[in-house]
């Protein structure tokens, strides 16, 4: 065991120790919370002799998941053997909700073989779903349904209760409110036809099976009688739900978070889970940890003071053995192009010193939103300074991947709908949109899948005689297809050559090139596709499944499409890179220098904020979350003045740098306009000319959506 605890400190040690009840464990930011989960999973195999199928792990992301998993493994095999790891369970939430439903899906009345949607198939069937009740769909922002619609399933509302909520909600317009609900009620219903699961209906179902079904819920509950949870403060309803029926039995829940940094509320999260977890879960015991490996003193002291401020919280200060460390720099400059200027010149000359050896990669420039990027992407690029942005578009995410994806989704369901619009003229087969279009309203009024409704196409009067003969042909083929694919031998390598036949068969590699002038470019975007397939020899099936290996494939990679982890491209490939990246996308990293740019009112506290009056505590933790990403140096910077409309606009600075005492930060002024802000007369005068400029713009803000 001494292995096990031997690198952890006390606080961490008792975490690990701990062994029946709900426990919490508040791990501040750089705290090693990854290290004591691994470790009380391994303490719990190695020493209490827990059945590796008897642990469950869950986290947010699959990185998470796989690097917990790693840990636990080189501990396990170290003090236990492989043989102790069998049957344990690391995974995300929707992978674990996915298994579930997999094995009980008819309880809820699902086939076991749904297919899962990603954002592009909602909209699409929110799309037509608008069409089809008569609402027109360029009064509305498809994505503002979907993300309604989203926020509900994560509040666990179905439809009914959705509608109320909707309506009394104050944030969207009576007429987007209406909308959505109509819309909502028809999107489940056509969801259920498919027999496919968006990615919030995954968490939804769960619930609904666990509350519904006796025998899954025996059947889990008897199964994972450990419960680990990483990242609790981003929980959302249905996540919580989900929990509170997976411990009915043992009640034995261990959760690791930061309630300082809880800041996903926009998309569902409610930190009063981690806040109220004592009295959700009673007799929990709580041990913090506040000793942070990452950050030096100086920081930290910033950091802390800035949290202090946040009433809604445990009370806790991070400290650090990492030394005092240099002072936080605040920098003021005359407006924001001067900002990008002097970031990428003060990276320069970091870079340059060659007693501080930093890389590219060690630079990270954080923004409140991804908007304040173009400026600091125009300042690196005519240095010729290499960079990447968080959150760009991802493998998985390329039309050429959708395409060849959306096919074997086919083939894996054929009711499908969203992959059959992405193939069914893909290569073209001649068939029009006015011809798609009577199909879909034919399989909307008939409560059909469009598969279905293309094997009857001959009935249909309203489609011309050649797209009725092409769409019957169409599904006929694919009806064949999948039954050459059911009596393929269970084995990967196996069906690898046949999706490469398959898809020279239908001619992809063609089409790719067709739909491409520059034929280098085409072929790039073919070798995405080989690589597509090559994945798909790579997968690593569960011991357990009994699924085929073309549902593993499908499952696996629409979750993977769906992590939020998985926007940043070339992600296994390590790049000398200036990272450019949302205060909200830093949360879990870390880099040895650190810009925190835009630290004015408006920006950090967002406007959207201010105007409404709300509280202030997200936007805090955001700052706290920012500020905790730098390990040796932290820049705080912004304006004086704000180009808006060829207009100099005077700015404040953010309350949260304010929070920061003298004695941490060293001020470097190269504003010309900066107004002495202890002149109170000064101070008052400037804070005016901003209210004045948003009092004129409040109008248009408060206008609803549908009128902007």
């Amino acid at each position: 065991m001494n292995d096990i605890l031997s690198r952890l400190n006390p606080p961490q040690q008792r975490a690990v120790r701990h062994k029946n009840g709900p426990l919490l464990i508040l791990a501040g930011a750089g705290s090693g919370k990854t290290t004591t989960m691994a470790s009380r999973i391994s303490y719990l195999i190695a020493q209490h002799h827990i059945a590796g199928s008897n642990i469950l792990g869950l986290s947010f992301t699959r990185k998470a998941a796989e690097e917990l998993k790693e840990r636990v493994a080189k501990q396990v095999r170290k003090v236990s053997g492989a043989k102790a790891l069998k049957g344990l369970t690391v995974t995300t939430f929707h992978s674990l909700a996915v298994r579930m439903l997999r094995q009980f899906a008819p309880a809820i009345g699902y086939s076991t073989e749904f297919t899962i949607l990603d954002e592009s198939d909602q909209r699409e069937i929110i799309t037509s779903i608008l069409k089809h009740i008569k609402i027109d769909d360029r009064r509305f922002d498809i994505d503002v349904i979907r993300a309604e619609i989203s926020l509900a399933k994560n509040r666990f509302l179905n439809p009914d209760q959705a509608r109320d909520y909707f309506l009394e909600k104050k944030k969207i317009p009576e007429d987007y409110a209406i909308a959505t609900a109509s819309v909502y009620e028809h999107y489940q219903a056509r969801l259920k036809t498919l027999n496919a699961f968006d990615f919030d209906d995954l968490l939804y179902r769960a619930v609904e099976l666990l509350e519904t079904s006796e025998e899954a819920s025996n059947h889990f509950n008897a199964r994972f009688r450990y419960i680990l949870v990483d990242e609790y403060q981003d929980t959302n309803p249905a996540q919580f739900r989900l929990l509170e029926n997976l411990t009915k039995s043992s009640h034995n829940i261990c959760v690791v978070g930061d309630d300082d940094q809880s800041i996903y509320a926009w998309r569902g999260a409610e930190a009063s889970h981690i806040l109220e977890f004592q009295n959700h879960f009673p007799g929990a015991e709580i041990i913090t940890l506040d000793q942070n490996y990452r950050s030096t003193k100086a920081i930290l002291d910033a950091a802390n003071e800035v949290i202090a401020k946040n009433t809604k919280r445990y009370p806790k200060k991070l400290w650090s053995d990492q030394g005092e460390g240099e002072p936080i720099k605040e920098v003021i400059v005359e407006e924001d192009r001067a900002e990008a200027e002097m970031v990428a010149e003060e990276i320069l000359h970091l870079k340059s010193d060659t007693n501080l050896n930093f890389r590219f990669w060690d630079f990270a420039i954080l923004f409140r939103s991804n908007a304040q990027s173009r400026l600091f992407e125009e300042a690196l690029r005519m240095r010729k300074m290499p960079y990447k942005i968080v959150g760009g578009m991802s493998f998985l995410e390329r039309k050429e991947i959708r395409d060849s994806l959306a096919y074997l989704k086919l083939l894996h369901n054929p009711h499908d709908d969203a992959s059959f619009r992405r193939v069914v003229n893909y290569p073209a087969r001649g068939l029009g949109k006015t011809s798609l279009d009577y199909l879909n309203t034919e399989a909307l009024n008939s409560g059909e899948s469009l598969m279905q409704v293309s094997k009857r196409v001959q009935s249909i009067a309203a489609i011309q005689p050649k797209a009725r003969e092409t769409l019957e042909r169409f599904a006929n083929w694919f009806e064949s297809e999948r039954e050459k694919f059911s009596q393929i031998p269970f084995d990967l390598a196996v069906y690898c050559d046949y999706i490469k036949k398959f898809y020279a068969e239908i001619g992809l590699k063609q089409a790719i090139l067709d739909d491409n002038e520059n034929p280098v470019q085409a072929e790039k975007k073919w070798e995405n596709v080989e690589e597509l397939v090559n994945a798909f020899g790579q997968l690593e099936l569960e011991e357990e499944t009994e699924k085929t290996s073309l549902s593993a494939l499908t499952e696996f990679l629409s979750l993977m499409m769906l992590d939020p982890d998985q926007k940043d491209d070339d992600k296994d490939q390590i790049k000398d890179e200036i990272t450019l990246l949302s205060l909200h996308g830093s949360k879990g990293l870390e880099y040895p220098v650190v810009f925190m740019v835009g630290m004015e009112e408006g920006l950090l506290p967002h406007r959207r904020t201010i105007e409404e009056g709300a509280e202030f505590d997200e936007e805090r933790r955001l700052a706290y979350v920012g500020i905790t990403r730098a390990k040796r140096k932290l820049y705080l910077t912004r304006c004086a003045n704000r180009m808006r409309y060829g207009k100099k606009v005077p700015r404040l600075p953010s309350r949260f740098t304010e929070d920061i005492p003298l004695t941490l930060k060293i001020i470097q002024n190269e504003s010309e306009e900066l107004l002495p802000l202890a002149d109170e007369k000064a101070r008052e005068e400037h804070e005016t000319k901003v209210k004045d400029f948003l009092s004129q713009i409040r109008a248009q803000i408060s206008k609803p959506a549908s009128k902007l």
